[in-house]
Formats: structure tokens, sequence, C-alpha cells
């Protein structure tokens, strides 16, 4: 059955990134959930997209140029909804605390040191429930050298070939779109390559994640794990 990466956690009904929204995508249904990384000045990692902090905070200017004492003191959620006043920036460390046991996790390194988010999850016995991915050619290579075991994702945007995925990028899973899998052959040429197949869809059209659910691939990357738990419970409802 496919499982469901919560994109952000449930960033539709809560703010992105903050506890809330991984609590309640893990109530919606998420067996994963999906995060970016960024540090501080100080070196910190926090969980946070942008590189600057003025969209999903009080704060304004890069994540990057400020203090983890400054950072701290942010509200994350009053951006998104009132009910979530006074929400933190997670800091990575204990968001990963948050989720062990619970969830997997799929980090999304956005500009950070590997080597301290490495260290970190394996302190936590977290390598064989995380996967990794990042834009970032640095990330990614830098990444590879310090944990070549690591289990890593690639798009196929980026990879140009599932042929390619494994023997260019080092990942074992790669991402598609929903056009993608629908195209001849790409799903079995992935297959064909040993990889995990992970469809990324952002939209909330029931019939799409229905079609998604009935492909038989191993993730789906998404923002709605509700929608898509609602329809891979028909389909097993449909298969028992």
């Amino acid at each position: 059955m496919t499982k469901i990466v919560s994109h952000r956690g449930a960033n539709m009904f809560a703010p992105e990134n903050t506890f809330a929204a991984a609590d309640l995508a893990l109530e919606q249904g998420a067996d994963y959930i999906e995060l970016d990384v960024r540090e501080s000045a100080d070196g910190v990692l926090y969980v946070i997209h942008d590189e600057t902090l003025d969209r999903t905070t009080n704060g304004t200017g890069p994540v990057g140029h400020m203090l983890s004492s400054e950072i701290d003191t942010l509200d994350a959620g009053t951006w998104f909804d009132d009910r979530f006043k006074g929400a933190i920036v997670p800091r990575l460390d204990a968001y990963l605390e948050h989720l062990r046991g619970r969830a997997g996790v799929y980090i999304e390194l956005k500009y950070c040191d590997p080597s301290k988010v490495v260290a970190l999850v394996r302190d936590l016995g977290m390598v064989r429930g995380t996967f990794y991915f990042s834009f970032s050619e640095e990330m990614r290579r830098d990444l590879q050298l310090i944990a070549p075991e690591f289990r890593k994702m690639m798009t196929l945007n980026i990879a140009k070939s599932p042929s390619l995925v494994g023997a260019v990028h080092h990942a074992s899973i790669v991402e598609i779109t929903a056009e993608q899998m629908r195209r001849p052959g790409i799903i079995e040429a992935s297959r064909k390559a040993g990889l995990e197949i992970m469809v990324y869809y952002g939209g909330d059209d029931i019939a799409v994640h229905r079609e998604i659910a009935a492909a038989g691939v191993d993730y789906i990357n998404l923002d709605r794990p509700d929608l898509f738990d609602a329809a891979r419970g028909e389909l097993r409802g449909v298969a028992a």
C-alpha cells in the first residue's frame, strides 16, 4: 500500500514545518513527514523552508543571518491563523525526537552542514526510517561522501532518466509527477532500475489521488494526507 509523505506536515490545515502540522498530518494518516532544514548564524539546525523568515514567522531577514537565540523567540504560527499563535520554529533535533517512533522522515536539505544532520539522525537511531533530497548539488555531494549508506531520493526532472537515478545520483527513490506517472514505461523502467517510486502531487482532486493509489507506487508526496488516506482506504476496501 502506498505510503503517505506529508509535505511540510499538514500544511493546508496548520502552519507548515511546525509541531502542530506534523501531529495533524499523522492524525490524517501520514506515514512520513517531509521537512526542510536550514542553519542559523551560530550553527543550529532549524526546520524551515524559506531562505528568509519573512513569510512564515514574525521575523525578517535570512535564517542564516540570525542567531538561534533570536530564532527561538519567533512566532511561526500567527501568520497562518491566530489559533497557532506562539508556535515556534522547531530545532531539527527536537522535531526529529518528536517524530521518532511515530513516523518516517523525509529530510530536504535546503542549506546546512550535512554532517550535523547525519550525526543527529545516527544518534537518534533513525537511519532506517529516513530518506533525503536536496536541490543543491553541494548538499547532495557532501551527503553522499559523509553517509553513502543513507537512503536518498532524486527527482526524474533532475536525473533525466530512471536509469541514471542510482548510477549518477546514488539514489534509491525516484520522484515523479502525476503526469510522468501516466507516461507509458516510466513506472516499469523505474522498477527495472531497482528504484522505489514516489509521486509528487500538490493538488486536491480526489480522482487524481485515487489514480495514484491504484498505480501501486511506494510513496506519495502531497499536501492533503486526509484525501489520499481516504483514497487508499477505498482501494483497500475494494481489495478486501
